[in-house]
């Protein structure tokens, strides 16, 4: 139990990130995939909400490696937008036209203003429309709400100087946002519950990780100690939420830290980090298409007996990862045919 893993930059690269997405994706798409079958008991869908906890894991390593890029290569607020809204709002955006297209994804008669809702992103506002076409589409609107105020993050922290500083108002930002929602008991309405000021800590926290490895800091941990954290973290976790849907609110920090341990835990085995890293070079595009994939084919094969379902969740979580393979080929062709006409244009410009 006393072996140590180191965590450190090599070639600029913070390798862990990688395998820490595609354990969280993993998780995510297996608590998706539970509820579609009928005969497992209700409290292991519970149990398996905290499969959903690598959103928090997402939201650490976009801070670390938005951070680490920024520090490598600055650039300013309306190229860091740009480039973020080609990598990640036209993968998302068709899908959710894909979606619009399929009737089986929304049932409502106000369905071209729910996909209005999506293209203009205004749906982060209006509770009905947040997860329409999608449970898993809340996080598009709260990653693109942190990329607006990256850039003015980065400033105030190289104006503090100060990474304590930095994280305990980035902390502070968040606390008074979960105490609000707990006092308007707004707490399980989507847009307020997700907002970017529940998860910026996480953001900052990223931000500072990556200007400590930047400098030449190495993180150590030991089996006892990542075994300690995650049972102590998932049980504040689990226990915060049982208690009280209303303190969910309250359980991202010990959510983020148990999570991680356990993920950093599971590292340690050569088959699940190997297929992490895998998973990882798809983990944005299966997130996207795997809630569409599960209820196609929920839906065009139902039945009632648990072992059929069973078979087609794992036929269903094989075509997801599949289907995102070709679909990750396809943006990456698309992001760069994007990228050169920008900088052809850029050269013109000249």
């Amino acid at each position: 139990m006393n072996i140590y893993m180191e965590y450190k930059l090599k070639n600029k690269r913070f390798d862990v990130l990688n395998y820490l997405k595609g354990f969280s994706i993993i998780t995510i798409v297996i608590m998706h995939l539970l509820p579609f079958i009928g005969g497992i008991p209700s409290k292991i869908i519970t149990l398996s909400a905290i499969g959903g906890t690598g959103v928090h894991v997402f939201f650490l390593c976009s801070g670390i490696g938005l951070y680490l890029s920024y520090l490598n290569t600055r650039v300013n607020y309306i190229e860091f937008i740009k480039k973020r809204w080609i990598k990640i709002y036209i993968p998302y955006i068709i899908i959710v036209f894909i979606s619009f297209l399929s009737p089986w994804m929304y049932s409502d008669n106000d369905r071209v203003a729910a996909f209005l809702s999506h293209i203009f992103m205004y749906k982060m506002f209006i509770p009905k429309y947040e997860e329409s076409f999608g449970v898993q589409f809340w996080y598009v609107s709260t990653i693109i709400q942190l990329y607006f105020i990256f850039i003015p993050m980065c400033k105030i922290k190289e104006k503090l100087n100060n990474n304590k500083i930095f994280l305990i108002i980035f902390l502070g930002i968040s606390i008074v946002w979960w105490n609000l929602c707990y006092m308007l008991g707004v707490s399980n309405i989507r847009v307020w519950s997700s907002f970017c000021f529940q998860y910026i800590w996480e953001f900052a926290l990223g931000m500072v990780i990556a200007d400590k490895l930047v400098c030449g800091k190495i993180y150590r941990s030991n089996l006892l100690n990542l075994g300690l954290i995650a049972t102590l973290g998932m049980a504040l976790q689990a226990g915060l939420a049982i208690f009280s849907e209303n303190l969910k609110l309250f359980n991202d920090i010990p959510a983020l830290f148990g999570y991680s341990a356990l993920a950093l835990l599971l590292m340690n085995i050569n088959t699940i980090k190997k297929i992490c890293n895998e998973i990882s070079k798809i983990s944005y595009e299966l997130f996207l298409i795997h809630i569409y994939i599960f209820k196609t084919l929920f839906l065009l094969f139902n039945s009632n007996k648990f072992i059929i379902q069973c078979m087609l969740g794992i036929v269903a979580v094989v075509i997801s990862i599949i289907c995102a393979y070709f679909y990750s080929k396809f943006i990456n062709k698309y992001v760069t045919l994007i990228n050169k006409g920008l900088n052809i244009i850029k050269l013109k410009n000249i």
